[in-house]
This record gives structure tokens, sequence and C-alpha cells, in this order.
């Protein structure tokens, strides 16, 4: 039987003095946690000021090596910010995986449960404070916090349309996509898997890359098995099985032994020439990807690039590999030209948007009820009857859309004023 394990003391944020708005960005990588002051009643100068303004203590863990649940880490992570007695006014954690309903979620490689209303309980928060949201979500709502070199244009406008769709694609230890729709103006981001869509090849080299995926992988290949970080060291693994003579096996022992084997594979990548045809190849897929997005989502607000694989080679974007791949439409080409291609050149736009949700939700934009643990004494409904449930269902999703369209509102009217 495995010893107990040792529970950490409660942190010094159960007694309020100084209060704070917790931003979270959860990978499978990293963990990013960042904890902001709030000098004064939040306003929506908070939102506008989003980017701006350093944290008041910031820390990244590898998610890995961490021992326990969450809850422990949050506790150790206010306990290392070591600024006295802190009150949790709100949060809002980037997760990457789905949000189950009722703000929960389950990390299965690292077997964490998260669930925003016993969080608020543990850590003593109003009812409703704590939200959980998808990291692409975040992403598409970190788009509006974005100012002029925040980004770069690749292609397209320079201008965005006021009200148009706005989507986000990302490579980094995964391929990421989320959407962002408004009606009568108001924005709401909307989670996606377009990750995990079918890999298309383009040509003959990447019709033999997918075949030496099906019989690797037993079958199916999605476009994130090409299109990340893992992918990068999938393309290499196939190169160096096609041109075992070009093999540089120093540098091939150190990307097997690397845990981020992709790092290796691009900084060699302008002095070896399997890691060239790797990343090259591999770009090629992330220009047909992002145009595959263009033209499902005709996203004329802005098909923002965001993850550490296109900001980490941003040079190579602009060359004609990338763009090439991008454009390749057929007769859908001259639409391409209407979407402005932005890449995003910080690296904190999830917690940026988690940021702004956890605002948006102190403002009034968020908050949802959260349920008690033993309801109140009500007259006894038969189990044929589904009315009470119903009402009960009925009133969550209220709860729900009310927090849905005043985010929205503040999305819309930052939007705005920012272009």
């Amino acid at each position: 039987m495995a010893p107990e394990r040792p529970r950490m003391t409660r942190s010094a944020s159960m007694l309020a003095n100084v209060r704070c708005v917790l931003c979270g960005d959860l990978g499978g990588t990293n963990s990013r946690l960042e904890l902001f002051r709030l000098q004064h009643t939040a306003s929506k100068k908070d939102l506008e000021a989003i980017g701006t303004e350093p944290p008041l203590y910031a820390q990244t863990y590898k998610t890995n090596n961490l021992p326990g649940d969450f809850t422990e880490l949050l506790h150790a992570f206010l306990a290392e910010a070591n600024v006295g007695l802190v009150e949790l006014a709100a949060g809002c954690l980037a997760v990457a995986g789905p949000v189950e309903e009722g703000d929960r979620v389950t990390f299965t490689n690292l077997g964490w449960r998260i669930e925003a209303r016993l969080l608020e309980a543990e850590f003593r928060m109003q009812p409703g404070t704590m939200r959980l949201v998808n990291d692409f979500v975040a992403n598409g709502f970190g788009v509006v916090t974005l100012r002029d070199g925040d980004y770069s244009t690749l292609n397209g406008p320079s201008q965005p349309s006021p009200g148009a769709p706005i989507a986000c694609v990302g490579a980094g230890t995964g391929l990421g996509e989320a959407y962002a729709t408004a009606s009568s103006g108001v924005y709401e981001a909307w989670p996606s898997e377009g990750g995990h869509v079918a890999f298309a090849p383009r040509d003959a080299i990447q019709t033999e890359l997918l075949t030496a995926l099906q019989r690797r992988f037993g079958g199916r290949v999605s476009a994130e098995r090409v299109i990340s970080g893992k992918g990068i060291v999938n393309v290499y693994d196939f190169f160096a099985e096609k041109f075992p003579g070009k093999v540089d096996k120093d540098l091939q022992k150190r990307i097997k032994a690397h845990p981020e084997g992709a790092g290796v594979i691009a900084r060699a990548a302008y002095d070896d020439h399997l890691c060239g045809e790797a990343l090259n190849l591999v770009l090629d897929a992330y220009g047909a990807e992002l145009g595959n997005a263009a033209v499902k989502w005709l996203p004329f607000g802005g098909l923002y690039v965001c993850g550490g694989i296109a900001v980490k080679n941003r040079e190579r974007l602009k060359e004609r590999v990338f763009l090439e791949a991008y454009k390749d439409r057929g007769r859908l080409r001259p639409v391409l030209d209407r979407v402005p291609l932005r890449l995003v050149l910080v690296d904190d736009l999830g917690l940026r948007g988690a940021h702004y949700v956890a605002l948006a939700t102190l403002l009034g934009g968020g908050v949802v009820h959260a349920p008690t643990e033993e309801p109140p004494a009500a007259p006894a409904v038969p189990p044929s009857d589904g009315v009470a449930p119903a009402l009960d269902r009925l009133a969550a999703a209220i709860s729900r859309a009310a927090a849905v369209v005043s985010i929205g509102l503040l999305a819309a009217a930052l939007l705005t004023r920012r272009r």
C-alpha cells in the first residue's frame, strides 16, 4: 500500500487582505500561473490594461514533474508568492482539454481532476468566480487584448472586418484551433477539435509520409501527428528512415534523448539536411491547415497564428513554402487575400485570455451560482415528473447564457476600441 501523501497546509489566501485575480494556463508540458493585484474595484479599464502591466507574481511549472493534485499546486503557488494575506476575488484557468458542464476538467495523463466549484470552496472564493475554459477558447479571448506590436501581418489586409468571425490556430505540443463569432456585435469564443482532422497530403513525399504514419500508428493519421512538436519528430523519423545515408548519427541520438526533440531539429534546420527537410514539410502542412481554416470559417475578422512553433520559426513563415501552402485553395485563392493572417508574437495569449475572462466574471459577466451540498426542503416530486429537474436545467442554462452574452459584450466593446 502506497504511503499516505502529506497534505499541504492551507495557504494564507483564506484570510482577506490583498485582493487578487488568479490566471492560469495549464497544459500537458507546462502549467503557468499568474497573480494580479486589484488596486480598486474592477472596471473596464482593467480589461483594457491586460498585457500592459506585470503580474504581482508568476510561476511556470513543468507539469509532468509535479507531485500531488492541482489544489496542492495552487496552495504552493500562493505560498511562494509571499505577498501576505490574499483574497482570490476571481480566477480563470485555461486548460488543455474539453471543459465539462459545471466547469470541470480531467487531465488523463496527470491524474488531475479540477472542479471550479470545489476550488471556490477550498480558497473561500465567492460562488461562481472561478472559471475553467478550454485553452484555445482562452486564446480567442486573448486576441482582443492584442495591440500593435503584439502581432505581425503575414497576408491579407491590415484591418479586419468589424463583426466578422475570428479564428485562432496554433501548433505547439499539439495542434489547437478555435473560432469566435459575433451576433449583433457580441463575440463569443468556441472550442473545436480541428487539430484532429485527417492529415491530407499535398504531394508525393507527403503521401509517403502518410503511408508511413498509418503503419506506425495503426490506421488513421490526424493533422496533429504532423503539425505539432511531436509531429516534427515524426517527420524527421520518416526522413531518417527514407534516407539513412544522410543521417547524422550523433544528432539523431540527441533528438531521441531530448524531451523536446522538435527544438533540437528546429535549431539544426539550417545546418542538417534532414532537419531542414522535416521542418519545411511541417511548415508546408501548417500553412495548408491554416488555409483550410480560412475557407472553413472565413475569418475576415482575423486569422491568428499562435503557439511556439510559429513564433520560433517566424522568419520561415515569410518564405514561399509556408505562404504558398496557405494560399493553395484553387479558385478560392482570392478569398484568402481578404483574410487578415496575423502571427501572434506574444507568448502569453492563453494567460491573457484567462485574465480577461476572470475580470469579466468579476464585472458580472460570468457568475454562475454554485449548487449547495444539500438542496433546501421542497415538496417531493414523483420520479416520473421531470418538471423540477427541467426547471433546474433551464435556470442553469439561463445563467450561463447571461455569462456568455456579458463577456461577449465586453469583448466586442474592447475589439471596437482597439480597431
